[in-house]
């Protein structure tokens, strides 16, 4: 006759343990298999962005949180009062993909051999394209983009090569875009509505799919080489229309892989101003968007492209006892702008190109005609690459601790 012991009270919780964790491995291999079949269709980033998104929405925000709003107009920014607080964090995950979420370019890839350089004729003192656009809108105009135009540049731009850069890491020459590729700089003036709307999603607020920051992402999701980053420069009050979402926008974009420019206070042309009413444009706006969102812009957008008579309180100053920085200061149209590295580059005069159909043309068309001018990463950006016959360019200053490497091309 068997006698049956009976379990003990220990001995019955570790059972349990046992079971519930190989009820966890199997539902982790679960998820494996299927995030792996999701991978091969090309679909994984949505998993994953969703379920990053989700998580998210459960976590306490910190700053830069704003009120939710259904409004949608097209209408420009033309408001001056003050901006809005409180109210729901937005979801990124849930609806955009939350694309940063997209990782960055691998900022350290494998170093190519003397050949290698040569064959993509790397090039990192060559000009960059910088951007500039005011308002999307669904029509052409002076200083509008129409969104199929604007579709249609994203295109031209990845065709020709090149991948997008924050404008604050052109600055501190931190190109980090896959070899082969030439860096490109989006950037946005006066916070307009067709820059940036927000609607609401499943899960909060989201992008306008027809608002510039909307149609950036899509592509991008299409196309990672490509990117997202952006720069948007703003004035105070009522960035992108809605006074109710300005905190909700920025934390977006801050957390999004874009950046916040300084357009000044009011707008105001500096070409008539003293320099104390330079450091009141831009400090107070300095000011407002640290309070908001506890972030320093680092660059100036000049407002109608007017040069200060006096460069003082242009680059750093003071305002109402808090001091700030701009690492560049951006002209109105003008020409691609130089490298970071060559002894042209001159921070405060960073030329740009007016984003209409006339200008992209002929700058973009001047720099595929002459392929040599542009620059061409070497897919590293701790390391400068350029050509041995342009050493005499390269500014010392403007490389700081990054490795200078040299190669000659077979026709030199």
């Amino acid at each position: 006759m068997k006698h049956h012991r009976q379990e003990s009270e220990n001995e019955r919780r570790d059972r349990y343990r046992t079971y519930s964790v190989s009820i966890l491995a199997g539902f982790s291999l679960v998820v494996f298999l299927g995030a792996l079949v999701l991978y091969s269709t090309g679909n994984a980033g949505e998993l994953f962005s969703g379920i990053k998104g989700r998580l998210e929405a459960r976590l306490p925000g910190n700053g830069c949180v704003g009120r939710s709003d259904k409004g949608t107009g097209d209408g420009p920014d033309t408001g001056t009062g003050g901006s809005g607080t409180g109210g729901s964090a937005i979801q990124p995950g849930d609806e955009t993909g939350n694309e940063a979420a997209l990782e960055p370019h691998d900022k350290l890839q494998t170093q190519l051999d003397d050949a290698e350089l040569a064959r993509l004729r790397v090039n990192e003192l060559g000009r960059v394209p910088i951007i500039m656009y005011h308002n999307i809108q669904d029509y052409e105009a002076e200083w509008v983009r129409s969104r199929a135009n604007f579709r249609k540049d994203l295109e031209r731009f990845y065709n020709l090569g090149y991948s997008l850069v924050l404008l604050s890491d052109y600055l501190d020459g931190n190109i980090a875009v896959p070899a082969g590729r030439s860096p490109l700089v989006l950037t946005f003036d006066d916070g307009t509505r067709g820059q940036f709307r927000m609607i609401e999603g499943d899960g909060g607020l989201i992008p306008d799919p027809e608002c510039a920051v909307g149609i950036l992402l899509e592509f991008s999701r299409t196309h990672p080489e490509f990117g997202h980053a952006a720069t948007f420069f703003v004035n105070s009050g009522n960035p992108f229309g809605d006074r109710s979402q300005v905190e909700a926008k920025f934390k977006f974009l801050l957390e999004n892989g874009m950046e916040i420019g300084n357009h000044t206070r009011s707008h105001k042309n500096l070409a008539y101003a003293s320099p104390e009413e330079v450091a009141e444009e831009i400090g107070s706006l300095v000011n407002e968007v640290r309070a908001m969102c506890g972030y320093d812009t680092v660059s100036l957008a000049l407002p109608y492209g007017g040069y200060p008579k006096s460069t003082e309180n242009l680059m750093s100053g003071t305002w109402n006892g808090q001091e700030y920085e701009n690492k560049g200061i951006l002209l109105v149209g003008a020409e691609p702008a130089p490298s970071p590295f060559s002894k042209k580059f001159n921070p405060l005069a960073i030329p740009r190109i007016r984003g209409s159909q006339e200008e992209l043309d002929k700058w973009m068309g001047e720099l595929e005609r002459y392929p040599d001018t542009r620059f061409v990463s070497d897919g590293r950006s701790d390391v400068v690459t350029i050509r041995e016959a342009d050493e005499m360019s390269l500014s010392p200053e403007r490389t700081g601790d990054r490795t200078v490497r040299t190669y000659a091309l077979s026709e030199e």
